[in-house]
């Protein structure tokens, strides 16, 4: 859709109105909740860091919407397709940055 559309000024209202539903509900119930468990688990950040930076290893670095949203099917097509993610990665990148394979890390 054109920005000089009539409906083009209705549609985006109504794509922030739901985007904005879904800020509040992080900001208000998901962002809370986890300072909660992080702070519950102080002494185990530096491990869940390296748990959650492994876990990306293994999951697609780029959105694939046609892959499909149903476990276990979005699991197996996650990594299926990570790898190939990670590969273009590197060479969107390439060669003006030296980076690691494991985009969890520096």
């Amino acid at each position: 859709m054109k920005p000089n559309n009539p409906a083009y000024i209705p549609k985006l209202k109504e794509l922030w109105s739901n985007l904005e539903h879904h800020i509040k509900d992080e900001e208000s119930q998901d962002l809370p909740a986890l300072e909660s468990a992080l702070q519950a688990h102080a002494g185990q950040s530096e491990s869940m860091a390296k748990s959650f930076g492994r876990t990306k290893a293994f999951v697609p670095s780029r959105s694939h919407p046609s892959a499909g949203e149903n476990p276990p099917f979005e699991t197996v097509m996650g990594l299926l397709t990570a790898p190939f993610d990670h590969v273009a990665d590197i060479f969107r990148k390439f060669p003006d940055k030296t980076i690691s394979p494991n985009p969890s890390t520096k």
